[in-house]
């Protein structure tokens, strides 16, 4: 199988296959330092990312190396679109979050709004008589120019609708519906002290939760990727080879096959073919000599 395998054509074959495995390691490696990256960063101190309008643009995702970081802006909270996200436990405690709009100036100067989650209550003390969460009893955003920090965070999925200014989670696809556009893409989570309320806590998306796991499994995919580019090489020689035994052992038995009969079972080359004894000469019997 050696000779076989040393032949130009896969030679050439194995050269491409060990550029591709090369490439595998590399890719495998890049997985495995991201996610030794992620698993070794100190996550809880914050990078400080500047102003929310130097950090993104209105049509800007909130990219997973954005998340968690921290932001400045400065604008105006329009109290009349607030809204009150339940469901949360925060603390060992049954919480609501006040999402506020902020407005802000972009860096093109248009008017824009960034959801700016101020801070979270126990839910009893936004709960009416009636059980239900009330906008109402919520701390009311403070007047005039503000100037707030938090952590820039990507939008929740939205699963449920808003009523009567109660969501069920922190959605800028349905706070656009509720408060218009333009919109920032993400919110901001206030970590500066916001009267009536408690700071927000870190938040952990379930991206980030299986990020590292996530990176390990796609590095242990190229080794196995790999591999495979090798076996597949030496999968193709060892076809090679047998294929070859094979046409050998065919070409073989047709040189047996057309050698003739067997050597005992061949006329003797001595005697003509003319002069070979008949069945009625075997019947007459030999002459006797006079």
């Amino acid at each position: 199988m050696l000779r076989v395998a040393l032949r130009p054509r896969f030679l050439g074959l194995l050269a491409l296959m060990v550029l591709a495995t090369v490439v595998c390691g590399l890719l495998a490696t890049w997985q495995w330092e991201r996610a030794h990256r992620a698993l070794s960063e100190d996550t809880s101190v914050a990078e400080e990312l500047g102003p929310v309008q130097d950090v993104i643009g209105l049509a800007d995702p909130v990219t997973n190396e954005l998340v968690g970081g921290i932001v400045t802006a400065s604008g105006s909270f329009d109290a009349e679109r607030q809204i009150l996200v339940g469901g949360r436990h925060i603390d060992g405690t049954d919480a609501v979050i006040v999402v506020t709009a902020l407005e802000v100036t972009t860096s093109e100067g248009e008017q824009a709004i960034l959801p700016v989650a101020r801070g979270w209550v126990p839910a009893e003390q936004v709960t009416g008589a009636d059980g239900e969460l009330d906008p109402a009893l919520a701390p009311a955003p403070p007047s005039g120019e503000v100037e707030i920090s938090g952590r820039l965070e990507a939008s929740e999925a939205a699963t449920d609708g808003i009523f009567e200014g109660v969501a069920s989670e922190i959605a800028t696809p349905l706070l656009v519906n509720a408060w218009g556009d333009p919109m920032y893409a993400g919110y901001v989570a206030q970590t500066s002290a916001a009267e009536g309320l408690s700071p927000m806590p870190v938040a952990e998306s379930a991206f980030q939760r299986g990020l590292d796991w996530q990176n390990i499994g796609y590095a242990a995919q190229w080794i196995v990727f790999g591999v495979f580019f090798l076996y597949l090489w030496g999968r193709t020689v060892r076809t090679a080879h047998l294929d070859e035994l094979a046409a050998q052992r065919e070409e073989l038995e047709r040189s047996l096959a057309s050698a003739g009969e067997h050597p005992d079972q061949r006329p003797d080359p001595g005697v003509p073919a003319d002069a070979a004894p008949t069945q009625e000469d075997a019947d007459a019997g030999t002459p006797t000599p006079r």
